[in-house]
This record gives structure tokens, sequence and C-alpha cells, in this order.
């Protein structure tokens, strides 16, 4: 059983998303970089992401440690395959991953009390997909500088919530 939840007759409640993060982060990562190497980090984001997008629907705080585990996979698997079949989309095109009104929505609702560069700079990665030299392109910056930027907004977004 998770450490970090509660029994509730006969089921596991689910606890705080933010606990999930603070409970298995490092080791997410640590898979990521098994699987993806050099993109572990914006692979474990995309994870957390895709997690916290689908945190509500969740019924039992059972096995969330093997739910994140899978959806790391996915999204390394998905890395790699967009990459492979794509490589770095050309600057100026997007592609929206939130197709869905209602997880737009929720995902602005999350981000709304941040900073305006940092709101962009999330927009830009989660929502646009795109990689950090379109970024910096698009943010008037360097690909480095871009990287920081959505480090550092996804940072600022973590400490908002716990």
């Amino acid at each position: 059983m998770n450490h970090s939840a509660r029994v509730v007759s006969g089921t596991t409640s689910l606890p705080p998303f933010w606990r999930l993060v603070e409970l298995h982060g490092d080791e997410i990562l640590t898979y990521a970089r098994r699987l993806v190497r050099d993109d572990a980090e914006d692979v474990a984001q995309e994870a957390f992401l895709r997690a916290l997008r689908s945190y509500p629907r969740v019924t039992s705080g059972d096995h969330l440690r093997a739910w994140l585990f899978r959806i790391v996979t996915t999204a390394a698997f998905d890395h790699s395959h967009k990459r492979s079949r794509h490589g770095r989309m050309p600057a100026g095109e997007t592609q929206t991953v939130v197709d869905d009104p209602f997880e737009l929505e929720r995902f602005n609702d999350l981000i709304g009390g941040l900073s305006v560069s940092a709101q962009a700079a999330l927009r830009l990665r989660f929502i646009d997909d795109l990689g950090y030299d379109d970024i910096g392109k698009r943010l008037g910056c360097t690909s480095v500088a871009a990287r920081q930027r959505v480090s550092t907004a996804v940072r600022a977004l973590r400490k908002r919530l716990t």
C-alpha cells in the first residue's frame, strides 16, 4: 500500500497530488533518464502534467506509484516516437497537445497565479509542445534561457501547489 494515502473503509484514499510528486519525483526522474537520457527532465515534467490532468478521475489511492511509472513510460515512448518520426517541429508551427477545452481551462486555472512570462513558457512547452529552441525564438531568448524559464515556472507552480 502507498504510504502517502489513508485507508478508508477498505479502499485507499487519494493523497494530495503534490505529495505524490514529493514522494516519487526523484525516482520518476531517474527512471525517465534510463528511458530517454538527455530529455529526462522534459519527459518527467510531461508525465507529471499528464498525471495532474488525469488525477481527478483516479478513484483509488492503490498503486499510485505504478500508475505514475506507467505514465512516465508512455510519455517517454511518445517523446521518442515524436522525435524519431518528426524530429523537432519547424519554427513557427505549433501543435496543440491539449485539444479538450475543459482541460485547457483547467491548465489555465492552474497556472493563473504565475507571472505572465512563466505562463507563456509553460503554455509553449506543454500546450503547444514546442522544443526549447522554438520556445526561445518565441520568447526572444536562447534555448538555454528558455529551458531555464520553463524549469523556473514548473518550480514556482510546484511551490504554489504545496
